[in-house]
């Protein structure tokens, strides 16, 4: 479904992406970890319209989707969340999910009730904490019916009961629904849980992947991190 050829990115002197090759067949919910500059949301980036390669190639189920905008992206089925929190604070939760949404309000009020934000549907989204407006966020993503979702930090300030609740709501729409999850992770202890695969990316490519026990016995993983 999703494959990656050869992808470089610089921004002057600094290579964020060095020749970056990734192969993903199937469905599934795959981390994807590496140290602070390794190039993880600039492939992010790249892969779903927000910058251009300097060369290289993206693909999504065999078509060539290099240099597509984000808007047509979107439309192809392809979905992200971001690091900083985007949701609209003067709408309401439920607006914020109607927002573009290829699914009715019936199934907009089941989301919010599966994330305990259901009490909140008709508050403004700026009257939720941080945490739960991170929450907001990643559901309105599931509104647009993606074949492929990608989440850029999902975990970062959220506190760990909130954090209990994204690891089982995002089980369960996996279950529903089985697409393509890519998650850029530093919380650890999160993405080995929620992931069955996962892909180290070090200096602008991919260094390794394999099961989260794999990944966290491996010794050049443990080098790439210590330096």
């Amino acid at each position: 479904m999703i494959s990656i050829r050869n992808l470089r990115k610089s921004y002057g002197g600094i290579r964020a992406l060095a020749g970056c090759d990734l192969e993903i067949a199937q469905p599934g919910i795959y981390g994807l970890i590496g140290p602070n500059g390794a190039g993880k949301t600039t492939l992010f980036d790249v892969m779903t319209g927000v910058t251009e390669p300097d060369a290289g190639k993206v693909l999504f189920d065999g078509r060539d989707v290099t240099r597509w905008p984000a808007h047509r992206l979107a439309a192809f089925g392809v979905a992200r969340s971001f690091q900083e929190c985007r949701v609209f604070p003067e709408f309401s939760c439920l607006e914020n999910l109607l927002f573009g949404a290829r699914e009715p309000e019936s199934e907009a009020l089941r989301l919010l009730r599966l994330i305990n934000l259901d009490q909140y549907a008709q508050e403004p989204a700026a009257n939720l904490s941080f945490g739960q407006r991170r929450l907001l966020e990643i559901v309105a993503t599931f509104m647009a019916r993606p074949r492929v979702l990608l989440l850029d930090e999902p975990a970062a300030g959220v506190n760990p009961a909130l954090l209990e609740l994204l690891l089982q709501f995002i089980r369960r729409m996996y279950q529903e629904r089985p697409l393509l999850f890519v998650v850029v992770e530093h919380n650890m202890e999160f993405v080995m849980a929620l992931a069955s695969e996962i892909v180290v990316m070090h200096q602008g490519a991919v260094l390794e992947r394999g099961t989260p026990e794999a990944i966290q016995a491996s010794p050049r993983v443990m080098q790439a991190y210590l330096g």
